[in-house]
């Protein structure tokens, strides 16, 4: 099992959806969570998600969605492959990605999107590592995603052409005690989890404080 962090940061929509309130969905294996929904061409979401995967996920999906009247309807959708994700200690500036209008099937699965859109989405995409991970495994720099550039992504060519960086970190996290490895990584998600809630209790205080100054 791995635990992937995932951060949802910031979007660059056209200027049409400048009066939209947009909301981006992560779907990873039988799993979905949503951000809050924002307001403008360039939302700013700064939510963070964690999921515990399965080694042979080969990928998740995410897509961009608009509030309507009535109902929602989507303005794009990306596929990540997990090939492609770092593993790392602690959260980085994250990547612009180019949403997609169309997805790629075998069968009910997907395995890519093409179509490029003109919506754009920062993530910070990697593998949490223990707290206690010696500095040099951490390998976020040292395997960058490939682009989408709007046709299937292959796993296999991705996965062959991994550094040898990645091999050694996973030959010495296979040789670790993988309880305390297990213990180490929930510890950081309830860590993030908990930084989280006490931001939004400010931002909760801060919207509902009554003239007097005090909140209720």
């Amino acid at each position: 099992m791995e635990l992937l962090s995932i951060k949802v940061k910031k979007g660059k929509l056209n200027e049409a959806a400048g009066a939209l309130h947009t909301y981006v969905v992560l779907k990873v294996q039988n799993l979905k969570s949503t951000t809050i929904d924002r307001r403008g061409s360039q939302p700013c979401w700064e939510q963070d998600f964690m999921f515990e995967i399965s080694a042979d996920e080969k990928g998740f999906i995410l897509e961009l969605w608009k509030k309507g009247l009535l109902w929602d309807s989507i303005l794009g959708i990306l596929w990540i492959p997990l090939a492609t994700v770092e593993h790392a200690t602690d959260e980085g500036p994250g990547a612009w990605w180019t949403l997609h209008s169309e997805v790629i099937k075998s069968g009910s699965k997907i395995y890519g999107t093409k179509t490029p859109t003109s919506h754009q989405i920062l993530l910070d995409v990697y593998f949490a590592l223990p707290f206690d991970t010696h500095e040099d495994f951490d390998c976020r720099g040292c395997h960058r995603r490939a682009a989408l550039q709007g046709t299937s992504y292959s796993h296999q060519d991705t996965h062959d052409s991994m550094s040898s960086m990645e091999n050694k970190l996973r030959r010495n996290k296979d040789q670790a005690d993988k309880s305390n490895f297990a213990k180490a990584r929930w510890a950081r998600a309830i860590q993030k989890t908990l930084q989280e809630t006490m931001r939004s209790s400010v931002r909760f205080y801060s919207t509902y404080k009554t003239s007097s100054g005090f909140g209720f």
